[in-house]
């Protein structure tokens, strides 16, 4: 079977069992989260931290996770370039690293989730589900982010759910820079979805072998004929073929934040690494000087050590 017929599958079996998991409680919400008498926001910013541990990515080092909290430039960039918009962020915390949870958890916008317990994390795929049931009713937009994916400019939710208002079923992160036996589809770093759109869709993020998180959701709004709006890799300069992208002039995705640098079709290599660390922590030096290097407005020699290493 390839991954086409996979993609078709999942997506089949998601509207088969989706009706059943919105309605699943959820038994583990964390501290400090509001409860439902709040008034609903237009939108609902979903995002799971953490970091891999095991699995497809092999191991990652906490030691890192903790020096460079993705979660805290993530969050400092929604507020920056979303002042004057109607959000909360719905949070599943898969870390368990203390300091991260004290930091969702005095933020003002956000809700937080997770599993009480280290060694009970879940998956990214089935995590965004969970945070699905706990969207307010009222709730119009959904938009989800990965933790090493933020906005870059005023005004991004409004970009997004206006592409929705315009008739777009799907808007957000074009995923086209691995192409080969898979389909490109909107990526969970910055994809946007009316609510009752995915309701209506039976579709969920929970994922099977060899499908990436989001390929179920894109593929179910194609099925449907839904139109998709792409936020398309702007980059003026590209370090590397797939991290430290510019989508749309919107939104930057680091790529490997929380996970090392192996990639479908591309492997690890030491070039890869030395890229990851360089953008890393120019991320967490100076972001503006990043991304206006990325975005042609700044010359790529001020940061440091990708110029060299960089892998096009």
């Amino acid at each position: 079977m390839n991954t086409s017929q996979k993609v078709s599958q999942v997506a089949r079996k998601a509207a088969r069992r989706v009706r059943n998991s919105w309605s699943r409680p959820e038994p583990n919400k964390g501290p400090g989260a509001r409860g439902p008498e709040a008034p609903a926001p237009r939108t609902a910013i979903l995002i799971v931290n953490g970091f891999d541990r095991r699995g497809r990515w092999g191991e990652y080092n906490e030691a890192e996770a903790r020096e460079f909290p993705w979660i805290d430039l993530c969050l400092r960039q929604i507020d920056r370039y979303s002042a004057d918009s109607s959000y909360e962020i719905l949070a599943w915390d898969n870390s368990f690293i203390p300091e991260q949870r004290r930091l969702m958890r005095a933020h003002p916008k956000v809700r937080m989730f997770g599993q009480r317990q280290p060694g009970a994390h879940i998956g990214h795929g089935p995590a965004l589900d969970r945070l699905l049931l706990k969207v307010r009713a009222g709730t119009e937009y959904v938009i989800t982010m990965d933790t090493d994916s933020f906005p870059i400019r005023s005004g991004w939710i409004e970009n997004l759910t206006g592409r929705l208002s315009s008739g777009a079923m799907l808007a957000g992160v074009w995923r086209s820079e691995i192409q080969k036996d898979k389909p490109a589809y909107v990526h969970p770093s910055g994809l946007a979805v009316r609510r009752d759109t995915l309701l209506r869709l039976g579709s969920n993020f929970a994922i099977g072998d060899g499908v990436d998180v989001g390929t179920n959701v894109t593929a179910a709004a194609e099925a449907v004929g839904g139109r998709l709006s792409r936020l398309l890799r702007t980059n003026h300069w590209n370090p590397h073929y797939l991290m430290g992208a510019v989508y749309g002039d919107l939104i930057y995705h680091q790529g490997a934040g929380s996970r090392n640098p192996r990639f479908t079709g591309g492997g690890q290599s030491a070039d890869h690494e030395a890229v990851r660390e360089a953008l890393r922590n120019a991320a967490f030096s100076d972001i503006d000087g990043l991304i206006d290097a990325l975005t042609g407005n700044a010359d790529p020699g001020t940061v440091e050590g990708v110029r060299q290493s960089a892998n096009p």
